[in-house]
């Protein structure tokens, strides 16, 4: 059961940053806010490590640990969110949320394949339920977002910065791209993090500064480009505070997701994550109410979602 929460709290940990990072995309691009949100997480994790006391169980990571879990935070924290970003961009959290549902099923098989785990048919009923439930909610047809009025001349630069979030470019190729892209990233990544952690005892939050630390140098090695340097500080000071608290909030969540992965099988906690599908919407209509549209599909992507969710924490924890 300890899993399942745990794996719960990351996933609405995972639908604010979603909810923050919308705002912070219409002003910026994938890769400035992936690199405000990875390099925020170094010193977060750093210390949450030394509040936990597991940076001094640094030596009982072994060096294959050490090596798997730089491997997950490249491919999850750099390439898996610079695509996530950037199909968000293109087509919108809600259309990319929705190709991303594919996740579980493959990270399922990996595990499957690759650490042995075992699936039950009641936990695969429930798996199914979970990628049912936030594939009804998102499936709208090709209706673009509706455009909203812009304020008056007089309104101040946040409040027209919202006001424009959703009047964005559908550019569906390059969305869908991203969104598969994102697929394999963060389908891979939670093997790697459970074949380093699992079998070590209370080092998930230092795992997670390991991973970090790994994504953020390869960031700043990006640095030495001139051009992305004028990137990075073109952002606006509204955009860079919508970014730092994505980046908090997915600090939060990966934290979270870290602990469950060292406690939980992979083909507990991947399909629980889905649910954050779920809180996207519900924190969307409370915070951007303008960027989502509340029908029966999403009641019955709710339900469906729970349902789901309730079968893994009984039969598979």
């Amino acid at each position: 059961m300890l899993g399942v929460a745990l794996a719960l709290i990351s996933s609405l940990s995972f639908s604010m940053n979603s909810v923050m990072a919308r705002r912070g995309l219409a002003k910026a691009t994938a890769s400035a806010g992936a690199f405000v949100t990875v390099i925020l997480g170094v010193p977060l994790f750093l210390g949450a490590s030394l509040v936990t006391g597991q940076l001094f169980n640094a030596p009982d990571v072994p060096l294959k640990g050490y090596l798997l879990l730089s491997a997950a935070g490249v491919l999850h924290f750099g390439v898996g969110r610079y695509f996530n970003y950037r199909a968000a961009a293109a087509i919108g959290a809600t259309r990319a949320g929705s190709v991303q549902a594919l996740t579980v099923p493959y990270a399922i098989l990996i595990a499957f394949l690759f650490l042995g785990e075992t699936i039950s048919p009641i936990m695969g009923f429930g798996i199914v339920l979970i990628i049912i439930g936030p594939t009804i909610m998102v499936q709208r047809g090709a209706k673009p977002a509706a455009k909203t009025t812009p304020p008056p001349s007089g309104g101040s630069t946040d409040e027209q910065a919202v006001a424009a979030a959703p009047t964005f470019e559908l550019r569906q190729v390059e969305g869908y791209l991203s969104a598969f892209a994102t697929i394999g990233a963060y389908g891979t990544s939670p093997i790697l993090i459970r074949a380093a952690v699992g079998d070590v005892d209370d080092v998930a939050i230092f795992g997670g500064l390991v991973a970090y630390s790994a994504a953020a140098g390869i960031l700043l090695l990006t640095l030495i480009h001139p051009a992305r340097r004028g990137l990075i500080s073109a952002m606006r000071p509204s955009t860079v505070r919508l970014f730092l608290g994505a980046g908090t909030f997915v600090f939060l969540a990966q934290m979270f997701r870290f602990m469950a992965l060292a406690v939980a099988p992979v083909a507990v906690v991947t399909p629980l994550m889905r649910t954050g599908a779920v809180f996207t919407l519900i924190f969307s209509w409370t915070l951007n109410r303008h960027l989502e549209v509340i029908n029966l599909r999403v009641v019955a992507g709710i339900l469906l979602s729970v349902a789901g969710a309730v079968l893994l924490a009984v039969f598979g924890s």
